[in-house]
């Protein structure tokens, strides 16, 4: 039995993150015990409509299905910082193997919408609205998500790049590539952690990513450049995301 080709098998080293039914989330967090307030619902609405469809002949109380949400926090890109206006949604899935019989997650889609970006391009509060001035940024997907423990904390990593949108630009402007994306690697504030009834939630943050010049953008590039001060190195950038991660077995969405 082959691994549908609509999924696509994340390192072997990950943390096996969706466990089987919402009794498990804990075990996301090395199974650390859950507090009293567990029995409050998370402050976002999960939803598992879009999670993969079983392999064929998978066992469903075998499999799980894990939906991550990041409805607020801020991304400061070079001179840029950008509130999270919009939520950015990852599913994932687990289970065996179909080839090894080793649990593991297999990545499976990832959703954002444009965000208007503050000031616009010339970077003025008010003309964001301004025909032709307004600026909007989307967040896409290129590999490398990984759910893991790092110095002591919880952590999450993944390559994107960010689509520039302005009717200006064109359709290719982007920041990050796929051969040379922005690497997040965020670390939870454990002061923040919460086990919810379903799902848990935390902020996680990262002050470490580099960011490249745009690509794509034609004539305008250096004027995308300079609005948006790229590129920009390490220790000049920041994400701080609220996010929130529930599972559910394969059982329950199949019954």
């Amino acid at each position: 039995m082959k691994t549908p080709s609509c999924l696509r098998a994340l390192p072997a080293r990950l943390l096996s993150v969706l466990a089987l039914g919402a009794a498990a989330v804990p075990a996301v967090l090395g199974g650390a015990a859950v507090p009293a307030s567990a029995a409050e619902d998370p402050p976002v609405t999960i939803g598992y409509d879009k999670c993969p469809p079983l392999p064929a002949g998978a066992t469903p109380s075998q499999w799980s299905c894990g939906v991550l949400v990041v409805p607020a926090g801020t991304i400061k890109i070079g001179k840029i910082e950008q509130p999270i206006t919009s939520p950015m949604t990852i599913v994932l899935q687990n289970g065996p193997d179909p080839d090894t019989g080793v649990r593991r997650n297999f990545f499976g889609s990832f959703e954002s919408a444009p965000m208007s970006v503050p000031g616009g391009v010339l970077g003025v509060p008010g003309t964001e609205d301004i025909p032709f001035l307004g600026l909007k940024v989307q967040t896409e997907y290129v590999g490398g998500l990984e759910l893991g423990q790092t110095s002591g904390t919880y952590s999450t990593a993944m390559d994107i790049r960010i689509k520039v949108i302005n009717p200006l630009l064109g359709d290719t402007c982007y920041i990050g590539t796929k051969d040379q994306p922005v690497h997040l690697k965020t670390l939870a504030d454990t002061s923040t952690l919460k086990f919810y009834t379903s799902a848990i939630g935390a902020t996680f943050n990262d002050t470490t990513f580099s960011v490249p010049a745009t690509s794509g953008c034609g004539l305008l590039g250096g004027i995308a450049d300079w609005r948006s001060g790229l590129p920009s190195a390490s220790g000049n950038n920041s994400a701080s995301l609220q996010g929130y991660l529930g599972t559910k077995s394969y059982a329950s969405l199949t019954s």
